[in-house]
């Protein structure tokens, strides 16, 4: 491990992407140490610093909720990658790194002879991440995509909503979260191989494929003329909100009895319909016809415990406001105050993960072109003259 403690400490990672799978990927790796350099349009930045909601009162390109999470821990430079002043110092830049990450249009950052093939040239130790809607090659190559697209076109949506409704998109951002988190998986195997066999190599990650990756259970089925069909959602209303009962699989023999019992309908413990998790699951519908009687007069995180204490597989959907005051979350330090001169202080969200004897590192997220000194100067020995040539021809 490097002698800072941090897993990645001794990585230096150039992220040219926006928007959130890229930037979501390069944020995990800056939370287990290593240096982001962040690549940003001069004056206007990363998209995303447009995006809303915004955490001032009005918004700000050093407000936005969204960058502000994507991008702890990074450091921000500005630099126009597509003027040739801009492309050369780029080259220089990538000598000296790890990992280059991007998420361009496939072929976009070679016709400025800052691809894969050129950069292996000067650093074949240099591992070049490219994460697209549909990858680097294949028909589909030079379509645009979205968070719809991914969803639908990866096969998420059509297991989702009412059997004879249209499918349904998961709200959010799944498709990217999950793009990014795919990114973030391959990056840390492909260090391990530079480790072992000493050179880079070209990661190609497709939001489409994530997608269908997460849904490979359904193409497996289908081949065995059982794909799973849309199903309404297991949930039951409770005073404060939802409740999954969890009565359905998976579940101890003794469970529903005992659950008869506890919401006063000793009644059917023996009938047919409800006497086993198959029989439950066949008739849902009616299992929590009955149990709303019962839930609709509790609260959810009660109705939670309670079963869970009978062994079912209970679950309760959780609004943004439990997320904060989860004890589960709370005692594992999940949220962490950051302040950020601009945005002021927030709470955000750590990693999914931990790694033992392992400090998971919480940095603000960098102002445009906070850096530019520090990494112009301070590491290409460019001077203050230089930098404000290359500021006034708008290179940076």
């Amino acid at each position: 491990m490097p002698e800072n403690g941090l897993t990645l400490g001794d990585i230096c990672v150039l992220d040219l992407s926006e928007d959130i799978a890229g930037p979501f990927c390069s944020k995990l790796l800056a939370g287990l140490g290593a240096e982001i350099i962040k690549v940003e349009r001069p004056g206007s930045g990363d998209v995303s610093r447009r995006t809303g909601p915004s955490l001032g009162a009005t918004p700000h390109p050093e407000g936005s909720a969204l960058f502000l999470y994507l991008n702890l821990g990074k450091k921000s430079i500005t630099l126009d990658v597509n003027s040739q002043t801009g492309a050369t110092i780029l080259r220089r830049l990538a000598q000296e790194c790890d990992l280059l990450l991007e998420s361009f249009a496939p072929g976009y950052l070679d016709r400025l002879g800052l691809g894969y093939a050129a950069l292996e040239q000067l650093n074949p130790g240099l591992i070049y991440i490219s994460v697209t809607s549909f990858g680097q090659s294949g028909p589909y190559r030079d379509l645009k995509g979205s968070e719809l697209v991914a969803q639908a076109m990866g096969g998420l949506m059509q297991t989702i909503g009412l059997p004879d409704r249209e499918p349904l998109k998961i709200g959010g951002n799944a498709a990217c979260y999950t793009t990014g988190m795919s990114a973030f998986s391959a990056t840390m195997i492909a260090l391990y191989a530079r480790d072992v066999q000493g050179y880079g190599q070209h990661v190609d990650v497709s939001a489409m494929e994530t997608m269908a990756v997460a849904q490979i259970h359904s193409s497996i089925h289908h081949q065995f003329g059982r794909t799973p069909s849309r199903r309404e959602s297991p949930l039951v209303a409770a005073k404060d909100g939802w409740v999954s009962p969890g009565l359905e699989r998976g579940v101890r023999q003794d469970t529903w009895p005992r659950v008869c019992d506890m919401i006063g309908r000793p009644d059917l413990k023996d009938k047919p319909a409800f006497s086993t998790p198959e029989a439950r699951r066949e008739h849902q519908q009616d299992l929590l016809a009955i149990l709303s009687g019962w839930t609709a007069t509790q609260p959810k995180e009660k109705i939670y415990h309670l079963l869970q204490e009978l062994r079912s597989v209970a679950g309760y959907v959780a609004t943004v406001e439990d997320l904060f005051t989860s004890r589960q979350l709370v005692a594992r330090q999940f949220f962490q105050a950051i302040d950020h001169p601009c945005a002021g202080k927030a709470l955000y969200p750590g990693a999914p993960f931990r790694i033992q004897g392992d400090a998971w590192q919480h940095g603000r997220a960098p102002l445009l072109g906070e850096h530019n000194w520090e990494i112009y100067g301070g590491r290409l020995g460019l001077s203050m003259a230089d930098l404000a040539r290359l500021r006034g021809a708008g290179t940076i």
